[in-house]
């Protein structure tokens, strides 16, 4: 099960604008910003990926953050800035914000294209944020907590990761100055994690996360690392059952063909020395071989009908 960045992108672009905009470079501390809603001011359908903002009565910043290429998505920002520009009469800076290096496209196009099957084309130029390439020291100032998380998808290096977590167990002890819950902060950093890191290291900063903090279990057992965890075991579990259960069903097989063999050579014999009388039916719930091979010699050596029957009567009781 993936991590879901782009509701942790849509939660600090929502809730913490200034912050997301420092962290990409764009503006200073102090900054006059608006938050524009895109949908209504646009009146477009719902969706959940772009964020523009007015800096000033200067120019529009609008991004588009994607972990990997979407024919779907990219080209609505062409679209999005013409109308932008149409309704506010501004410059409009694009932006595509690249969340992981691992899955960025290798080439990129110098201008984003929207096309309509009529012949409507919009081209725009557009400028690329690597999250992966942004200095992570902006986090670790005072009232910048909410990038906290996002310090392992920056530049950073496994001690910058373990610095984040120590500054997180320190605020923690301070709720009043939580940007907002612990355990969504913890989330975040180890979903913002996983776009650099194995899971072995993430699952480590959990658990110690969770012993610092003294974070409820549950709180690790609802993460989608651990599901996903939980997910691959059941999977894991899943087939080697399944190659237990033909191993198991193969040896199985193979014993019910040899005692069914058995229960045949038992029964021609039978026949054989009693062609009148009828087959014992006790012969069908035979199930040891070494019982059926008592019996067969019983039958090869009875002098009667009666005898060979006992024998084998007394052999399905055994």
């Amino acid at each position: 099960m993936p991590a879901p960045y782009d509701g942790r992108f849509k939660l600090l672009a929502e809730e913490f604008p200034g912050l997301l905009l420092r962290l990409f470079g764009l503006v200073e501390p102090g900054c006059s910003l608006e938050t524009i809603d895109i949908l209504r001011e646009l009146q477009l359908d719902a969706v959940q990926v772009d964020h523009v903002y007015r800096i000033g009565n200067e120019r529009l910043v609008h991004f588009e953050a994607i972990t990997s290429w979407r024919a779907d998505r990219v080209p609505k920002l062409a679209l999005y800035r013409f109308l932008l520009s149409q309704k506010y009469e501004l410059p409009v800076d694009s932006y595509l914000v690249l969340m992981s290096e691992r899955y960025a496209p290798r080439t990129l196009p110098e201008r984003i294209v929207y096309s309509e099957p009529d012949g409507f084309r919009i081209e725009t130029p557009y400028e690329v944020i690597r999250l992966w390439e942004i200095d992570p020291a902006v986090a670790f100032e005072r009232g910048c907590e909410a990038l906290l998380p996002w310090v392992p998808a920056l530049n950073s290096s496994p001690a910058d990761l373990e610095h984040a977590s120590e500054a997180i167990e320190a605020i923690a002890r301070h709720p009043e100055q939580l940007p907002y819950a612990i355990d969504t902060m913890v989330g975040d950093l180890a979903a913002m994690a996983s776009l650099r890191y194995g899971k072995v290291e993430i699952r480590k900063l959990l658990e110690r996360l969770q012993r610092k903090i003294m974070l409820p279990a549950d709180i690790f057992h609802e993460s989608w690392l651990y599901k996903d965890g939980v997910a691959e075991g059941e999977l894991k579990g899943k087939l080697e059952g399944k190659l237990e259960g033909k191993l198991e069903g193969k040896l199985e097989g193979k014993l019910e063909g040899r005692l069914e063999g058995k229960r045949e050579d038992l029964r021609a014999a039978f026949e054989l020395r009693f062609p009148q009388a009828p087959v014992p039916p006790e012969i069908d719930t035979l199930t040891s071989i070494d019982a059926i091979d008592i019996a067969f010699r019983s039958v090869i050596q009875a002098c009667t009908e009666q005898e060979a029957t006992s024998a084998i009567e007394h052999a399905a009781k055994a």
